[in-house]
């Protein structure tokens, strides 16, 4: 069996040029080249104050192009409005001489589209598309977050990566929403991540469970790795918990255990998912109870159906199935003397490459071990 591994060492860190426990600024920026199977992405969601959500994704290569030299840009915009529509839009063409990346900070232009900021404040567009689009401010309430090195190395050698850059697990949105041609004054809550890899999650995953939820005074963000048979089902936990003034009071990459208590069928691909999923996770003395309950479906994609069939042997054999929700999640927390449980909505999504993610993610909660 291959290894993969989170990259912790003294030695990553060096050969990566990060520093332990502190994110800069260009680490948001373009991390990677445009050779041949290389991804990156920046990753943006909201949910509004009038009940409507928004997910954003810049890539550097649509899907088909992964396996191409170049840049192939794509941005997959969804939009669930207020009334409950889901709406899903993709943009793949720009002018050549309007793509333009910056590598000493997140600055990404592609034609009348950007996402560009400094860490703290970002300014994020989608030119209107059919009357839907987006121009938005997101200004950080939290802290950066990485898990060691946010790389997960693949092979003897790490000679494959995959990574997770958590840059804004909470910020403010102000700006604008078009709806039907109608251009609407919007607030709410938002996040941004960043992602690159070598290998994609074809390559690696059984499945992931990712999760972002803020409440009135903390923000609790989960990804949840389970790799596949190759790499002996392998689990790799990046979880955090920070407070309203981004202050960090708690971060694991091990000690996981997790139920799912009830499943629901996804229609697209007529496979169980979770509905309810309950963790547990540890870092010396302290505790989260963790339990999301879906409540609406914001994205369902049978991936593999998806795709045209000459293109399906990215797909290494397996099917694989993705989808992104609305749900409830109520967090236990346990500090010793201080604890707290807080409950309100959250963003959530599971992407599921193989074909049984109970057997590999599921194991019995022990309290008090």
């Amino acid at each position: 069996m291959a290894q993969s591994r989170l990259m912790a060492g003294l030695e990553d860190y060096q050969r990566l040029g990060l520093k332990s426990g502190e994110v800069e600024l260009w680490e948001d920026g373009k991390r990677d080249d445009d050779r041949r199977g290389v991804v990156e992405w920046w990753y943006f969601d909201v949910i509004l104050d009038d009940g409507s959500k928004i997910a954003a994704v810049y890539s550097t290569k649509i899907q088909p192009f992964m396996f191409m030299k170049g840049t192939h840009p794509c941005i997959k915009f969804d939009l669930t409005t207020p009334d409950g529509r889901q709406i899903s839009k993709r943009i793949t063409k720009f002018p050549n001489n309007e793509i333009s990346f910056s590598e000493e900070k997140c600055d990404v232009r592609w034609g009348d589209n950007y996402f560009e900021g400094d860490l703290k404040t970002y300014n994020i567009k989608v030119a209107p598309v059919d009357g839907f689009g987006f121009d938005v401010q997101l200004k950080s309430e939290s802290s950066p977050w990485r898990g060691e090195t946010g790389h997960i190395g693949f092979e003897a050698n790490d000679e494959k990566y995959f990574t997770w850059l958590c840059v804004v697990p909470r910020g403010k949105v102000t700006g604008t929403v078009m709806i039907d041609g109608q251009v609407h004054e919007v607030t709410g809550v938002g996040y941004h991540d960043h992602q690159w890899g070598n290998t994609t999650q074809f390559d690696f995953l059984n499945h992931w469970f990712w999760s972002r939820q803020s409440t009135s005074k903390h923000t609790l963000t989960v990804f949840d790795f389970v790799m596949n048979e190759h790499y002996e089902y392998k689990r790799i936990p990046l979880v955090f918990l920070q407070d309203i003034n981004g202050k960090l009071l708690f971060d694991s990459t091990d000690n996981v255990e997790c139920e799912v208590h009830e499943e629901f069928m996804q229609k697209e691909s007529v496979h169980e998912f979770p509905k309810v999923t309950h963790y547990l996770f540890r870092s010396g003395e302290k505790t989260i109870e963790y339990t999301v309950k879906v409540k609406q479906e914001l994205d369902a994609r049978y991936i593999y159906k998806m795709t045209p069939f000459f293109l399906r042997w990215i797909f290494k054999g397996t099917k694989p199935k993705y989808g992104r929700y609305l749900a409830e999640g109520t967090i236990n927390y346990i500090d010793g003397d201080r604890s707290f449980i807080e409950t309100s909505d959250l963003i959530y999504e599971f992407a599921y490459v193989g074909e049984n993610y109970r057997e590999h993610m599921t194991k019995p909660l022990v309290k008090g071990k």
